[in-house]
């Protein structure tokens, strides 16, 4: 007989064993939960190493293979062949009395196996961890605790398959030293048949003298991978059927043969695989948009620089394309780089919803032909996006798949939805937070940095993170550079100290020590940085001449004066922006025209809406009966404290009336919005007017204004529109003409950013803002951290609190590759990544408004139609996906604070939703509807909260 493979270490042909080891035991068991009859271990192992042999061959991109076999100094094929070997030992820690106890019925048929020892808090990962870290030094493995000596580092890798590495102690490896938890007798016996026959199953090539961290986190990601595809129950329900009759070698290398097979089905349904887009010029990827300056000089200049994996930062004015720009960069670098996926990301998760669709259409037009080009999108609410999520009740996946043109399969599987598993698809797009949680000490985070690796990363908008959001965004660029993971940074305005910290800290991670050549970031250009290399290229291209950003400093009264009924706000500690709103906005009742009013917080853009909806009724009360339209403009208001799925209806009625395509664009609108309107929505307005901010966001709202060429050709500007952009600013005056910050705003922005932005404003109120002349100039000196002598206090504060955020994000974060001598700092227990935050001062909590009756029952409205779900209709009792998706879409972001703990009766959820970890965070807000349909505000914690159906969460 010819087997698939040689015979290996410890085991004859004839498959009796030798030295006196004896056949595995086929009765101890790997998998039961769900099962007619547990699953015998040595498949299973087999089972994983046959499907790591599938990843590595068919999934797995170049680059990421390169990075793990440099990491172990051997061939790609001889690193495939080592991976696959560890993995099938990854769970040989659950051969201990603990763990075979845990299946009653499979244990009583085991004979001759003691139970001493057994404990159910020693887990089997611990087991694999201690086990290997005696052993592998009889199989030529390097022994030693420095310099990631394989035998410690293996032992170490597999050990962590649940996510969580354990500390490399000399003293546990010493096989002198007893632990009666691991069993003695035939356990013992029994381990070292399981390792004798898994050699000789997979014949591994010689060991590594040592395993570079970067290495090891790649390794230890791919064989949780494989594990998690081989213990699906319906695979091993079908294999059960399919097993070995006997536990010599030839029977064993039969099953991996079968394996083998099986994971090539398990990899494609799972819709892993290697993402192939078709070459081309940039008009070729983008043939609707012919390339401006940006574009033309990233697509000549780009390619000669490319030998390997690099760093891209674009920085260029707004509206020039840098999506594109960003799109035809990456597949560039991703063919230099051998990489084969993307990653994109954004601040918010409603433009990651936006770009989410662009994508999609990107790679369903230019994906090589009958390709799985799988698309996730990656926030906590991704599901409720009806591009992007199944239809309730387990319909079809929803996902656009309807170009006639084009055969790329962009629909996620269901297995790409689970959880944890979506940046492990070859295209993904979300928040940046999906990336930066690789960089803390979260369970699995190195399964992050296998999706990671392999992929182009573009993180767009960084010009929109405060100081500890950037230093983890260095973090992660270090780890990136030492990954062999190509980068594109995009920004439209960035001061000049943060591009260079993000660049070294690519640099410092691609080549493990610090960068310290000076760096050119020039404005508007582009930056490459090669990692192999560390050359630094600079590119600077000119724009074409535009009209300067007309500028309107509008002063506005800094306490709330006016209280006429028409006119009472329903924020009385802010500012009064009546009178300035209605001189602004009159042009658009009078003639039409498209407005964006930008708000501070929340409670002031509701305000906003309730005062400018006033005026439209009386604008429009004495409609003419001539057929004469009279309605008046169009008002919209977006915010963040909407319930998701209003929130994401109100996204695409904006996207569509004020987006590229002309045709549904109304002859008037008003959009009243905060900042989640100023960020990577493609939106054109006629006039943006907005509060007082720092430059770099007042710019950004800028950018929405007079955006799109085709407007201008269509002819729908108004007449009041000039010929050029036009941003007013609402500046707060106090009685005496001094500027004043609301404590309202100041919770939201830095008070000398504000103040530093107000002064570099009154400079350009005559002249306006030359773009791109006068951006990075304006950037440079609001943002300027060089300390002088004329620092006065609110700049200092500023100073101190970006130090103090940028000090937690350095105790917080996970270490330089580099730096690190052993992975168990990489991760911990104690930390789940649901619970930990990449945004400082961003706690949150979602609650769901509902309505109470008289009678007790909880509905979600008011007219009592839909009843709110308090228990599972799924089997067990279990919550379906339609209830829960019912559930969430009703939710609503908000900040956390005292008056939810001061009333936990009040906002406590059914019983039943703690038993669900979706469910169990949120909090319910609930209204009483008394006997005549009157709906009454719900009191907590000394606040009042009320929904209101147009105006969002009051309170």
């Amino acid at each position: 007989m010819v087997y698939p493979v040689e015979i290996g270490w410890g085991v004859d042909v004839d498959g009796s064993g030798r030295d006196g080891v004896p056949l595995v035991d086929l009765r101890l068991w790997g998998k039961s939960k769900g099962l007619p009859r547990p699953y015998p271990l040595i498949c299973h192992l087999i089972d994983s190493g046959a499907a790591t042999e599938v990843l590595w061959r068919d999934v797995l991109p170049r680059s990421a293979r390169q990075v793990i076999a440099d990491g172990l100094g051997v061939s790609d094929p001889d690193a495939g062949r080592l991976l696959a070997f560890w993995t099938a030992l990854h769970d040989i820690g659950k051969v201990i009395p603990g763990f075979q106890m845990q299946a009653r019925e499979a244990f009583a048929r085991l004979s001759g196996y003691s139970t001493d020892g057994a404990r159910r808090d020693f887990g089997h990962d611990g087991a694999t961890h201690l086990f290997l870290g005696r052993v592998l030094g009889e199989l030529g493995y390097f022994s030693g605790l420095t310099g990631g000596a394989s035998a410690a580092r293996v032992a170490q890798i597999l050990g962590g398959h649940h996510g969580c590495f354990y500390r490399v102690d000399s003293r546990e490896f010493d096989s002198r030293l007893e632990f009666p938890q691991l069993g003695a007798g035939e356990w013992e016996i029994q381990r070292r048949a399981v390792l004798d026959a898994v050699t000789g199953v997979f014949a591994p090539p010689p060991a590594p003298k040592a395993v570079g961290i970067e290495s090891a986190a790649l390794i230890c990601g791919l064989v949780i991978l494989a594990d998690w595809l081989v213990s699906q129950e319906d695979f091993l329900s079908e294999r059960l059927d399919d097993l070995p009759a006997d536990a010599d070698l030839p029977a064993l290398c039969g099953h991996r043969t079968r394996s083998a097979e099986y994971a090539v089905e398990l990899v494609a349904d799972a819709g892993l695989g290697r993402l192939a887009l078709q070459g081309g010029s940039f008009a070729q990827e983008f043939p609707d948009y012919p390339p401006n300056a940006l574009q033309r000089s990233v697509a000549e200049g780009l390619p000669p620089l490319l030998s390997g994996p690099g760093l891209l930062l674009v920085m260029a004015p707004m509206g020039m394309g840098k999506t594109e720009t960003a799109l035809h960069a990456a597949r560039l670098m991703g063919d230099a780089a051998g990489t084969a996926g993307l990653f994109m990301t954004l601040p918010t998760m409603a433009t990651s919803d936006q770009m989410y669709q662009r994508i999609r259409a990107y790679v369903q037009r230019r994906a090589e032909p009958d390709v799985d080009a799988a698309v996730t999108l990656l926030h906590s609410m991704a599901w409720l996006n009806a591009a992007y999520a199944s239809e309730p009740g387990g319909g079809a996946v929803v996902t656009g798949d309807d170009d006639p043109t084009s055969t790329a399969r962009t629909a996620a599987t269901a297995w790409l939805r689970g959880r944890k598993r979506g940046l492990l698809a070859p295209l993904a797009v979300g928040t940046v937070d999906q990336a930066l949680l690789t960089v803390l000490p979260v369970r699995h985070n190195v399964l992050r940095m296998l999706g990671l690796a392999g992929k182009v990363l573009i993180v767009d908008e960084i010009h929109a993170y405060d100081a500890y959001m950037q230093y983890l965004l260095a973090r992660l660029l270090t780890w990136l550079g030492a990954l062999k993971v190509p980068v594109v940074l995009l920004s439209a305005t960035l001061p000049r100290p943060v591009a260079e910290r993000l660049l070294r800290a690519y640099l410092y991670g691609a080549r493990g020590r610090r960068h310290r050549a000076p760096l050119d970031v020039a404005y508007p250009g582009w930056v490459y940085a090669d990692a192999t290399s560390a050359t630094v290229t600079t590119r600077v291209f000119d724009v074409p001449p535009r009209p300067p950003l007309g500028l309107d400093l509008v002063d506005i009264p800094a306490r709330v004066k006016d209280s006429s009924t028409a006119e009472k706000l329903l924020v009385d500690d802010g500012v009064d922006r009546s009178a300035a709103l209605r001189r602004l906005l009159a042009p658009v009742f009078r003639d039409g025209g498209c407005v964006m009013v930008v708000c501070t917080t929340v409670a002031e853009a509701q305000d906003t809406f309730t005062v400018i909806a006033a005026w439209k009724a009386q604008e429009t009360a004495g409609a003419r009966g001539d057929g004469t339209d009279n309605s008046g403009p169009v008002l919209e208001l977006l915010h963040a404290r909407l319930p998701a799925r209003e929130r994401e209806k109100r996204t695409a009625r904006v996207t569509a009336a004020f987006g590229r395509e002309v045709e549904p664009r109304p002859p008037a609108a008003i959009l009243v919005a905060t900042q989640v309107a100023e960020q990577s929505l493609d939106l054109d307005f006629d006039l943006v007017i907005s509060d007082l901010a720092p430059v770099a966001q007042l710019l950004q709202r800028a950018g929405r204004c007079q955006r799109h060429p085709q407007v201008d050709k269509a002819g729908l500007r108004p007449k009041w529109a000039t010929d050029n952009p036009r941003l007013a600013v609402l500046l707060p005056r106090g009685d005496e003409g001094d500027l004043v910050f609301p404590d309202r705003w100041t919770g939201v922005y830095d008070r000398s950013l504000l103040r530093r932005t107000n002064d570099v404003l009154a400079k350009k109120a005559g002249s306006g803002v030359a773009i791109p002349g006068d951006v990075q100039p304006m950037v440079e000196e609001v943002y300027d951290e060089t300390f002088h002598e004329n620092l006065v206090e609110d700049e200092i504060n500023r100073l101190m609190e970006d130090e103090a955020r940028a000090g937690i994000a350095e105790m917080t974060a996970v270490e330089a590759p580099s730096r690190l001598r052993d992975l168990e700092p990489l991760t911990t227990k104690e930390i789940d990544e649901d619970r930990v935050s990449t945004r400082l001062g961003a706690d949150s909590v979602r609650v769901v408004c509902c309505y109470v009756d008289v009678d007790g029952v909880r509905w979600f409205d008011p007219e009592r139609t839909r009843r709110l779900p308090e228990t599972g209709v799924g089997p067990d009792g279990r919550f379906t996906p339609a209830q829960i998706r019912a559930i969430l879409g009703e939710s609503i972001p908000m900040r956390d604070g005292d008056w939810r703990r001061r009333d936990r009766d009040v906002t406590a959820p059914p019983p039943a939703w703690s038993d669900n970890a979706t469910l169990r965070e949120l909090l319910l807000l609930p209204h009483i509807v008394g006997a005549d349909g009157v709906v009454s505000p719900v009191e907590v914690g000394g606040r009042s909260f009320r929904l209101d159906i147009t105006l969002g969460l009051l309170g």
